[in-house]
């Protein structure tokens, strides 16, 4: 993994391997690099678990766990918001093709919820590239210096 953003930067992006060893880092750091953006624990959790969503989605879907291909993960925080941005060097996909996992022909499915949980608990997601890049935004208050 190879990380760029200064100590105390709004900004830091990652680059990780498409190997699941790599998931415990990137999580760990963005609850560094946001927990000095917000003190809002649920937030937090949010940013943690669908980080891990959108990455493990990158490195598995997108880049078939290709360790010589990278996910690219950019963390930026603004006064109003947390944004998670996840790039993968695959063919990308088409989001009205992923079945709603609240179909009674899929309920019992033991995955497919990723891009569920992603919308669901996000303020905003949006899809670029094809499907190889998804942002993912929460609205927030920062903490005070």
């Amino acid at each position: 993994m190879r990380s760029k953003g200064d100590e105390g930067s709004r900004f830091l992006r990652l680059v990780l391997q498409s190997s699941y060893s790599e998931l415990e880092t990137v999580v760990d750091k963005a609850l560094s690099f946001f927990e000095s953006q917000t003190d809002d624990m649920d937030i937090l959790h949010k940013v943690m678990l669908l980080t891990s969503e959108a990455v493990t989605n990158g490195m598995k879907h997108g880049n078939k766990l290709d360790e010589n291909k990278s996910v690219y993960v950019d963390f930026m925080c603004s006064d109003h918001s947390i944004e998670v941005w996840v790039e993968d060097e695959g063919d990308g996909f088409d989001r009205e093709a992923i079945p709603d996992p609240l179909s009674s022909e899929h309920l019992m499915d033991v995955g497919g919820r990723g891009i569920f949980l992603i919308e669901q608990m996000a303020d905003e997601v949006r899809y670029e590239m094809g499907g190889r890049r998804i942002g993912i935004i929460f609205n927030i208050e920062t903490t005070d210096p």
